[in-house]
């Protein structure tokens, strides 16, 4: 009896097993095998008895089906092959799915996945030229105000004395 199972993702470890000559995969609740992800299409693949064995067979879906990692959209698959659905990864085993050929593809019990975030580097701006920054005639400016304070400080000084 043939099954798959989720290797990634939130329902890791998700297996189905099947004894119909075809099981429909998606995200669709009539499906025979839902996988609850966004990259899953509703409608995503079936997977059918052929002559020797099992295939894939991609039914449109947005994300794309891949066997070992080669998009496909009809493959005869092999016992351990890793079928993957969008970013969901399958593995496909069972007494009656046939072994690879020595020599022709790979076991594979896991699929390794990096995930790699990556983030423009932002440079702040430089301010416009003279942005934050006194003009030299703002400045001199001030410097006129605070000696005409000054000097107004000076008189009321003198004045205040000069009555006593």
């Amino acid at each position: 009896m043939p099954n798959i199972t989720i290797l990634n993702g939130e329902e890791i470890g998700k297996t189905y097993s099947w004894t119909s000559d075809q099981i429909r995969i998606g995200r669709n609740s009539a499906n025979d095998f839902v996988i609850s992800n966004a990259s899953v299409s509703g409608e995503h693949c079936i997977i059918e008895r052929c002559e020797g064995g099992w295939r894939v067979k991609d039914l449109d879906s947005t994300n794309g089906t891949r066997v070992n990692d080669q998009r496909i959209t009809m493959a005869t698959v092999r016992r351990n092959d890793v079928v993957t659905l969008g970013d969901i990864a399958l593995s496909i085993r069972g007494d009656d799915v046939p072994e690879a050929e020595p020599g022709q593809v790979e076991s594979v019990d896991s699929i390794p996945r990096t995930t790699i975030v990556m983030r423009p580097t932002v440079t702040p701006a430089k301010p416009a030229e003279g942005f934050g920054k006194k003009s030299e005639s703002k400045k001199m400016l001030n410097v006129l105000i605070g000696a005409i304070i000054a000097l107004i400080l000076v008189l009321v000084v003198l004045l205040a004395l000069k009555m006593m």
